[in-house]
Parts: C-alpha cells; structure tokens; sequence
C-alpha cells in the first residue's frame, strides 16, 4: 500500500528541522514537500527578477506554490508513489489532497508538532528570523495557525490511518500519543497531557483521560 506522510503543527515548532526524523527509517532520506521554504525562494527569485510590488510578488509566488504542489500531488498518485509534505491545516479545503490520497488506496500518515500556546509559536518564529534568516510570519497568521491545526486535526483525526502527536515546547521533546486505525497505541499517563493536548484536541485526549 503506497504511503502519505504529512508533517504538520504550530509555527516554530520544528517541523522543517526535526520533522523528518521522526519519519520510519524507510521513508528517511525522500524528498519532503515544503510549501513555504518554496514560497520564500520564489518570492526571492520574482524580486530578483525585478518584480517590486510585494502583493504582486506574493501572488505569483503562492500560485507557484500551489500549482507545483498540484503536480506533484498529481504525479505521485499517477504512479503510485508514497508522498511526504509538510504545511498546515487549518481549514476544510486544506484536507482535500490527504481524501485524495486516502481515496486512492493511500495509508494516510501524520506527524503533528505542538507547542504549549501561540506566544511560544511567535517567539520561535521571532528567534529564528533573527538567528538564521528565517521567514517571517506575523501574529495574526501564527495564531490562525497555532488553533486552526488544532481544530482541524481533532475534527479530522478519523481520516488518518495513523497519527503521532509530539511536544516540542522543551528541548528535550515528548511524544505524547500515538494512535493507529484511530485507536490509541501508546501514550503518556493523563496526568502529562498538556493542557493544549486536552483542551484542543478533545476527540483524541478522551482515550488517555
């Protein structure tokens, strides 16, 4: 059975640098679909290009996105081929490509990273602008973010065959909950759940409590 490995969680929360370590060791090493590592680039390329106008640069650059993404999308499903990408989810039409996958015969897979609230999330973000050059991305859409991938994961936990659930707010990370065919497989006493846990993902924490 071909597989899809989504990457998803709050920003700041490590996705891009441990995300893939946290994939099986068979799936280490492929290619992991970045929307907004390739969003960035191209902003970069269009603005060496001599485009100027921001909104405009912006524009052309998330219609790339999308549209290398649909290719992509399209080319794996074509022949077969497992997929992996991170990004997030946050809204219902963000989860049209994991039904496609799914109704394709896919084993639909997903890493959630989270963070204990948004003002960590803009702190990481802040820090890794700062320290690495890192993109920027305002209060606003961090918060969207931070609860809309919560929402979204908890309403739509059932369409994924398996899901790891891991903490990154500390140095040393905890993975949480484990959950296959929507059972949970493993997981730290109630008593560890964050609060971000409990309160935002109710479907899935009313296994461990």
């Amino acid at each position: 059975m071909p597989e899809l490995y989504i990457i998803t969680g709050s920003n700041g929360a490590g996705k891009s640098t441990v995300g893939a370590s946290y994939l099986p060791s068979s799936f280490q090493g492929l290619p992991v679909f970045d929307g907004d590592k390739l969003f960035v680039t191209k902003q970069k390329e269009l603005w060496a290009q001599g485009i100027r106008a921001h909104k405009e640069a912006r524009n052309l650059a998330a219609k790339f996105v999308s549209e290398t993404f649909d290719g992509l999308v399209e080319d794996a499903l074509l022949h077969n081929e497992t997929f992996i990408y991170e990004g997030h989810f946050t809204n219902d039409a963000t989860w049209d490509a994991p039904k496609k996958f799914k109704a394709a015969g896919y084993r639909v897979n997903m890493i959630f990273f989270g963070l204990s609230n948004a003002d960590l999330s803009e702190l990481r973000v802040l820090d890794r602008v700062r320290n690495s050059g890192g993109h920027y991305v305002a209060r606003n859409t961090i918060e969207d973010n931070f609860f809309g991938n919560l929402e979204k994961v908890n309403k739509y936990a059932s369409l994924l065959d398996s899901l790891v659930i891991v903490d990154t707010s500390e140095a040393n990370h905890a993975v949480l909950a484990m959950y296959n065919n929507g059972l949970v497989t493993a997981s730290v006493k109630a008593p560890q759940l964050p609060a971000w846990f409990t309160e935002f993902l109710p479907n899935l924490a009313k296994q461990i409590l």
